[in-house]
């Protein structure tokens, strides 16, 4: 059967149509001006009161016309079927390509698997059919011609013509699991990085500000950020783009957690709230009040409708998000900067501005130790509890391993720069850092191994 080539050209164009769409920042005249208030912030005087000149334009152009969006399970339902449809148009193309061949690519473990590409065929293109005839996602497919890695824009028939032209199985295929990590930064954009190769593939644009906030649920390939523009932004990572900007007001997210089973999202900011949302509906649906200072970490576990958050008034506080209670108050001491919790286990980290880190009983409310050893505050914590161990990470420029219950420190990692933010993957005893003072747009992406 012949392929209608117009057909494919009109489905690639719609999908990219509706990407570029939900891609495009809402707030463009705000971004220009934000640009512009940033060059002239420091050679002009205070405007109105007590408000500065960037602090106007903030006023001014930091509001975006309100519009109603569809969910992001809607829009992410949308842009797959719009993808989907372009892929088998573009097979039967194949198909029908007289100047295609048939090729078979093969897996280690004897999978294997026949069709033919086309003409015009490039390496990611085919990746997308073997994601769909082995059922892998695709960023976790190699293709190999000859031992060659064949790259996603790679035309297969113009460069690997003599070795496609070959007894089967021309291709061959490995799965990859590519560590990979997502920062966010005051250069208004969020970075997808492949830390094998060091290297950012991918840039997500779309806040008119700075973004202070990021969490990512790697299972269903979501993430959700907060910006100092007011507004959270839901990401679709396999098509790069925002399927659902929520306005939050006067609440710029400062710190943030997200559930994507329960569709949740908990945040804390400079009002002293926190604040529950509806990742689908783009709204608020609760919001945690009793704290006398800035929020400045937040943990939630939906399944149990438990929070805690540290916040600057020195305390930490545990909610009960069904019933926007407050059900247990601890005294740090001075400012809260991190917080981390175990929910099995009920205990809880708590770093601060003064430098130490206590651990928590959740049940009892009780004190279980002091972590001490940093020299300056504590702006990071993750916690293992079932190996009895902890990371923290600090504005003096060190990442420090402690050992639980003891408090003791086993390893001292240093940075070379103030530690801002961290993620850790405790099964391959790795952590990622952040810092403000090196490049590459304020943010540094630096492994270790503990």
């Amino acid at each position: 059967m012949e392929c209608p080539k117009w057909r494919l050209g009109e489905l690639e164009k719609s999908y990219s149509d509706l990407a570029l769409k939900l891609h495009k920042p809402t707030n463009v005249k705000y971004t220009l001006m934000w640009g512009f208030g940033n060059t002239l912030h420091g050679c002009l005087p205070r405007g109105l009161g007590n408000e500065s000149f960037l602090d106007l334009m903030r006023r001014l152009f930091g509001k975006t016309e309100k519009k109603t969006k569809p969910c992001s399970a809607t829009v992410r339902e949308e842009l797959c079927h719009l993808r989907r449809q372009a892929n088998r148009q573009r097979w039967t193309c194949w198909e029908s390509d007289t100047a295609g061949v048939e090729v078979e690519v093969a897996m280690m473990s004897g999978r294997s698997w026949r069709f033919i590409i086309g003409n015009g065929a490039k390496g990611g293109e085919v990746k997308e059919r073997l994601a769909e005839l082995s059922g892998i996602h695709s960023t976790e497919l190699s293709l190999l011609c000859g031992g060659v890695q064949l790259q996603d824009h790679e035309v297969l028939l113009a460069t690997y013509a003599e070795a496609l032209n070959k007894p089967p199985p021309q291709l061959q295929l490995l799965r990859i699991f590519r560590p990979s990590a997502i920062s966010c930064s005051t250069d208004c954009t969020l970075k997808i990085w492949d830390l094998e190769k060091a290297t950012c593939v991918n840039t997500l644009r779309g806040h008119g500000d700075g973004v202070m906030s990021l969490t990512v649920d790697w299972k269903s390939r979501y993430a959700v950020s907060g910006s100092h523009d007011c507004t959270l932004r839901v990401w679709d990572l396999d098509h790069g783009i925002c399927v659902q900007a929520i306005q939050v007001a006067e609440h710029p997210a400062f710190c943030l957690e997200f559930d994507h089973s329960a569709r949740r999202i908990l945040t804390g900011s400079w009002d002293n709230n926190l604040k529950l949302w509806d990742s689908e509906l783009g709204v608020c649906v609760g919001t945690l009040n009793g704290h006398s200072g800035m929020v400045k970490a937040v943990r939630l576990h939906w399944p149990n409708h438990k929070a805690i958050s540290g916040s600057c008034d020195g305390t930490l506080k545990l909610w009960n998000t069904e019933r926007s209670t407050c059900t247990q108050t601890f005294e740090h001491g001075e400012e809260v900067w991190a917080v981390d919790v175990d929910w099995i286990s009920s205990t809880a980290l708590s770093g601060s501005m003064d430098a130490s880190i206590c651990y928590w009983n959740l049940k009892s409310g009780a004190c279980l130790g002091t972590l001490v050893g940093h020299t300056d505050a504590v702006s990071c914590l993750a916690l293992r509890w079932s190996e009895g161990q902890a990371l923290s990470a600090s504005w003096d420029k060190t990442v420090r391993l402690w050992g639980l219950p003891n408090a003791v420190c086993l390893a001292v990692l240093q940075n070379g720069h103030a530690v801002t933010t961290m993620s850790v993957d405790w099964v391959h005893r790795t952590a990622l850092a952040g810092s403000p003072e090196v490049s590459l747009r304020n943010i540094a992406a630096i492994a270790y191994c503990f």
